[in-house]
């Protein structure tokens, strides 16, 4: 054998080390799941490295030394079961943007230490900060999600009866779009639920048992001769506005037929 060779391996590390992350260890691993990761993996590895260089501090050393360590036995490092869930729970919510939770979610814990069970020790909350949340959440119904349809629908159908122009259709579409831009402009954390509340009209619910609804107000067809203030009634009846107002007796001129489209707006009631 040659003396001036020396065979080298990599030193099998046979330290244990099985502690909660601090507050201070938390908050910067709170900052590296919310940093500006380019893709999926650049962010496990961020995490990843967060938790291991936290562990491995006492003993002088970093993640970076051990990364490519074939002999490197995670298994030797563990952090409390409760810590252990909010990081792969809040990391995969993160990778919901890029549509790879579940990838995401796997392939972190399999390069996560081990965990193991403290009740004394509490879920940390490793929401964002600023506290502005990466995702809305915004389920929807199969029966709602027609429902939504039938509004985009009525929309066109009034554009097909009024033009894009009319004060008909104009309304109606600013109308709808300010109720949507409401439902995905939902504060952070909270799960809105929409379920469908009548033909053109949905009902939401939230996760901190709030309730509302987007409700269709129809326009009341009205004589738009001037001076005269008549009305319909459902059954198609002309009839003042309100008691004192003013009809004349002519041939009334209907602000929208009967046939046709309804028009209206989309309010919201409590």
């Amino acid at each position: 054998m040659n003396p001036w060779f020396t065979a080298t391996t990599p030193t099998q590390d046979v330290s244990t080390v099985r502690r909660p992350l601090t507050p201070a260890e938390l908050d910067t691993l709170r900052r590296q799941i919310h940093s500006d990761a380019a893709d999926p993996q650049e962010l496990v590895t961020a995490v990843v490295t967060a938790v291991f260089d936290a562990l491995l501090t006492d003993q002088g050393r970093t993640y970076r030394d051990h990364q490519d360590d074939a002999l490197f036995d995670r298994s030797r490092y563990a952090i409390p079961v409760s810590q252990w869930t909010a990081i792969v729970t809040t990391v995969t919510d993160r990778a919901y943007t890029w549509g790879a939770a579940t990838s995401t979610g796997m392939n972190l814990a399999a390069l996560l230490p081990g965990s193991y069970d403290d009740p004394a020790v509490s879920t940390p909350l490793l929401r964002p900060i600023g506290g502005s949340s990466h995702l809305v959440r915004l389920d929807i119904s199969r029966e709602a999600a027609a429902t939504v349809a039938s509004c985009q629908q009525h929309l066109i159908e009034l554009a097909d009866a009024y033009g894009t122009d009319s004060d008909h259709y104009r309304n109606a579409a600013a109308s709808w779009s300010l109720q949507l831009t409401a439902l995905i402009s939902a504060p952070p954390g909270v799960h809105r639920v929409l379920h469908p509340d009548g033909p053109l009209s949905l009902y939401v619910s939230t996760d901190d048992a709030d309730h509302y609804g987007i409700v269709f107000e129809p326009l009341a067809r009205h004589c738009t001769v001037a001076g005269c203030h008549a009305v319909t009634t459902a059954g198609g009846q002309w009839q003042p506005s309100c008691p004192d107002a003013v009809v004349i007796d002519h041939e009334h001129q209907p602000s929208h037929p009967a046939d046709g489209p309804q028009p209206g707006r989309w309010t919201t009631r409590p």
